[in-house]
C-alpha cells in the first residue's frame, strides 16, 4: 500500500463514535425539542375545548334568545352539558320618542368553571305594542 492510503486509513479509524459530550448535548437538543411539540399539542387541545364551549355558548344563547322574544321573562338555569344561563328585562325607553315603549332582553351565558365571567351575552329591544305589554 502507498504511505498516502495508510494515512487516510488511520485518520479515518481514529475517531470511530461519538463522545460523551455529543451524545449528552444531542440527548439535551432531543429533549427540548420533545417538550415545545407536547406543549404545542397540550395548547392545541386546551385551545379546541375553548372553542367548543364557546360555539356551544353561542348556540344555547341564541335560542335561549329566541325563546325570550316570544316570552320575555327574567330568570337562570342550566343547560344539559352545565353552562350556565341568565336572562334579564328592563324597560327601555328611547330619549327622542315617548310614545314606543319597549323592553331590553339580556341573555348572558357562564361557564359551569368561571361563574363570574360570562362567555357569550346578547342583548335585543323588543318594542311593545298594546297586546304584548308586559
Amino acid at each position: 500500500m502507498k504511505k498516502e492510503t495508510i494515512d487516510v486509513f488511520v485518520k479515518a479509524t481514529k475517531q470511530q463514535g461519538f463522545t460523551l459530550l455529543e451524545v449528552v448535548i444531542a440527548t439535551a437538543i432531543l429533549g427540548i425539542g420533545v417538550v415545545m411539540v407536547m406543549q404545542l399539542f397540550a395548547g392545541g387541545l386546551r385551545t379546541g375545548r375553548i372553542s367548543r364551549e364557546y360555539t356551544n355558548a353561542v348556540i344555547h344563547a341564541k335560542a335561549k334568545m329566541e325563546e325570550m322574544i316570544t316570552n320575555p321573562v327574567q330568570g337562570n338555569g342550566e343547560f344539559s352539558d352545565g353552562l350556565i344561563w341568565q336572562s334579564e328585562v328592563n324597560p327601555h325607553e328611547f330619549a327622542d320618542n315617548d310614545e314606543i315603549s319597549s323592553t331590553m332582553i339580556t341573555v348572558k351565558i357562564y361557564s359551569h368553571n368561571d361563574i363570574d365571567k360570562n362567555i357569550v351575552e346578547l342583548s335585543t329591544l323588543k318594542i311593545l305594542t298594546d297586546e304584548n305589554k308586559i
